[in-house]
């Protein structure tokens, strides 16, 4: 019999476009990136997965996940297969408007993390937030200085929780055109915004979302990283899980590290019509 290994979180990157284009974006959305992972492909890693990792919080990350037509039916999927798992939602908020708000209730337990890229933008993303607060009346509301998730507020309803993020100085995790700064890897890893967030990507288990995105937008694997593929490598996967490797060498230093302030609207472009 299988066992699953218990783990605090796992990204599941199910979309590759986005409808922003952040400068330093740890998914590269700076560059040329299209297309969301396919219905089947998602079903198909986490049947498989589910069987071997039991995640405390499944996280659909992107790109843009609410660009996914069936993120609804993704919703349904994880929590069929990881059914005592948080499922948490990563979203710039400027796409909420494009599903039912009353659905989002029906995949408890949920968390939403809607952040903020652009200042001039938040009463708008602000809007779509309301939508969903509208569905329930008896919020328990925070304000707090989160500085893991960069969270400033935050709405509370039995299992369900919603709360917004102000992204404003981003580490880029690369020098040029996707680079890397072959740094000490302890140093970068001391300065890295995921350094304990394994993601799924393609089907395989990577350290972190910079280390899946470079690897497969660049084609060149500088540090010979191996993703996790099977059960074979699945325990020493986990045990390197928020341990520095040579794989994170790709990121730069402090002395280094090129931050890029996602709050000024010229680092953050965005491709949806009659938005500034």
């Amino acid at each position: 019999m299988i066992m699953q290994r218990r783990i605090r979180r796992l990204d599941l990157m199910i979309a590759y476009s986005c409808n922003i284009q952040c400068t330093g974006c740890i998914s590269l959305s700076d560059f040329k990136r299209d297309g969301v992972a396919k219905y089947q492909d998602i079903e198909e890693w986490v049947l498989h997965w589910s069987s071997l990792v039991d995640p405390e919080v499944v996280v659909l990350f992107g790109g843009e996940p609410m660009l996914h037509p069936r993120i609804l039916d993704i919703c349904k999927l994880v929590r069929k297969h990881w059914p005592t798992s948080t499922i948490r939602l990563i979203t710039n908020g400027y796409l909420l408007d494009k599903v039912d708000a009353a659905s989002w209730f029906d995949y408890s337990p949920f968390e939403m993390q809607v952040s903020i890229h652009r200042a001039d933008h938040e009463s708008l993303i602000n809007a779509n937030i309301k939508n969903i607060l509208l569905q329930r009346t008896d919020w328990t509301v925070t304000k707090c200085n989160n500085e893991q998730h960069h969270e400033k507020m935050s709405w509370n309803v039995a299992d369900f929780r919603i709360y917004k993020s102000w992204f404003k100085d981003f580490i880029v995790p690369f020098k040029g055109k996707i680079t890397p700064w072959m740094s000490d890897p302890k140093e970068a890893h001391s300065i890295c915004g995921s350094p304990d967030s394994p993601i799924l990507y393609k089907g395989k288990l990577y350290k972190c979302p910079a280390i899946a995105n470079a690897l497969d937008l660049s084609n060149q694997n500088w540090f010979d990283y191996k993703p996790c593929e099977s059960t074979d490598t699945l325990d020493e996967f986990i045990s390197n899980i928020g341990v520095p490797e040579p794989a994170c060498g790709q990121c730069p230093n402090k002395a280094n590290a090129v931050v890029i302030n996602h709050f000024d609207k010229n680092n953050v472009i965005t491709k949806i019509k009659n938005i500034s």
